[in-house]
């Protein structure tokens, strides 16, 4: 605590360390936000990262800097007001808010995550904007990363799990309404172990009213016919983010549409990587409706689905896409 005070009586380190209150940072980060110079930036984080007062994670190919230890953020809470709190500056829901989280989750600074969700719920932002405009696009970006080989497997879950959970706080704020005369089934594919896009449409879904039945990763396709016999759903939602395991998405197509043939009525709706860069396939093997993102899937398919229904022989109702 001495050595935090004493740097707190230096302006430069005292900016800088109001500049990690508010998320892991690299050094361009706090030279572009600051206006200081790197070389003066980076001499200050080597002293205080001596000190215990902040540490370093690389993430790719870039060096990120945080507060050593919750008791460091904690202290500072009392000690120091950071740029944006001092302002009264709102969090805004934009891309360098997402890079801001990515770099937290990517590093497993779940505490930064969570303080940056929990004050977006403090200033009233819709849960299903959240989920939207943080957590859609969060996993979009780290999956970029991944891709381009800015983060590993292992950071890539590691980020992954982060998410999830703060999905669940998240939910928690807010208030679903009663389920309508809406039923969905949701479930990923044989081989498909990704499940987290399919749980935020399952949430967004419950959140516009929505009765849903998640069946959750690698599900057996006479699994989700047995689900469409017993559920009767308006709607059947898979995803499928790697084209590896697209003949088991055709082999579930095709048990759908054998159920559609034996007159039960239902949409059929598809996502993720693979099956969007097939979208023109897919939707010729009888697809109805193919979400590219969450707020594709919100404005093209929920909004719609939840105003445009007819009823049919079975006493169910299709939606029409």
């Amino acid at each position: 605590m001495i050595n935090l005070i004493k740097e707190l009586g230096d302006a430069s380190k005292r900016t800088i360390l109001g500049q990690l209150k508010n998320g892991p940072k690299s050094v361009n980060d706090i030279a572009h936000a600051s206006g200081m110079k790197q070389p003066n930036v980076s001499n200050h984080l080597a002293r205080m990262k001596s000190k215990g007062i902040v540490r370093s994670t690389k993430v790719g190919r870039q060096v990120f800097y945080s507060l050593a230890s919750v008791e460091i953020s904690e202290a500072l809470s009392g000690l120091l007001v950071s740029e944006g709190e001092e302002s009264g500056a709102e969090l805004v829901l934009d891309e360098e808010l997402t890079k801001q989280f990515c770099r937290s989750a990517v590093a497993g600074d779940e505490q930064e995550c969570t303080a940056i969700v929990d004050r977006l719920l403090s200033q009233k932002i819709e849960v299903i904007d959240i989920y939207e405009q943080l957590f859609g696009s969060s996993l979009q970006m780290i999956g970029t990363w991944w891709q381009v080989g800015a983060i590993d497997v292992g950071q890539e879950h590691l980020a992954s799990a982060v998410v999830e959970r703060l999905m669940a706080r998240a939910i928690h704020h807010a208030v679903p309404p009663q389920p309508g005369a809406h039923r969905a089934i949701l479930g990923c594919p044989p081989g498909n172990w990704h499940t987290l896009g399919l749980r935020m449409v399952s949430d967004l879904l419950r959140l516009s009213g929505w009765k849903t039945y998640f069946l959750g990763a690698n599900v057996p396709i006479d699994s989700f016919v047995s689900a469409v016999k017993e559920h009767q759903p308006h709607a059947v939602l898979f995803s499928c983010p790697i084209e590896d395991i697209l003949p088991e998405v055709d082999a579930l197509i095709d048990s759908l549409n054998k159920l559609k043939k034996d007159g039960l009525h239902f949409t059929i709706v598809g996502g993720g990587a693979a099956v969007i860069v097939n979208e023109e396939k897919y939707r010729s093997q009888g697809v109805d409706f193919i979400g590219h993102n969450l707020k594709h899937f919100r404005d093209g398919f929920i909004k719609k689905a939840s105003s445009e229904t007819k009823p049919n022989l079975n006493g169910n109702s299709s939606i029409e896409s």
